[in-house]
């Protein structure tokens, strides 16, 4: 396979994988990710912030954090994919309505390494001061954010 045949298969596994977050498919999150993969949130003093592992993303981090937005939300959208080789960028925004009533709307870069066709890393960047204040105000409403 030519190297941009393989960066394009590369950017078309991170495609697949926000469609499946945006489903909120965890079976399918678990698919295509590998085995040994981790997910560094890269800031200070936020829930799940540091680097995790799969079980620990696809077992609390991601059903704790969806479960304080509105049914179905919230909603990412890719807005840029730069590949290098086994390495994609992926700039977008994440929107979608709070259980309490909040709106969120948050842009991300996330570098994704990918090992054959499956994704070995993510690293995740956003605004995290924007973040946290959303998070304090689904706890404030009565939500439960054990991340740790």
């Amino acid at each position: 396979m030519s190297s941009q045949a393989i960066t394009e298969k590369n950017k078309e596994t991170v495609r697949a994988f926000i469609d499946a977050l945006n489903r909120q498919d965890l079976a399918g999150l678990d698919a295509l990710l590998a085995d040994d993969a981790t997910w560094t949130v890269c800031a200070r003093e936020i829930p799940a912030a540091g680097t995790h592992e799969k079980k620990v993303v696809l077992g609390r981090i991601l059903p704790t954090m969806l479960a304080i937005f509105e049914p179905g939300e919230p909603r990412t959208e890719i807005t840029r994919l730069i590949a290098e080789g086994d390495v994609v960028s992926a700039e977008a925004v994440s929107h979608g309505r709070l259980l309490h009533g909040a709106v969120y709307e948050n842009r991300y870069s996330h570098v994704y390494e990918i090992r054959g066709d499956r994704i070995a890393a993510i690293r995740e960047y956003t605004d995290t001061d924007y973040a946290a204040k959303i998070m304090a105000g689904a706890v404030e409403a009565g939500h439960t954010l054990d991340l740790g």
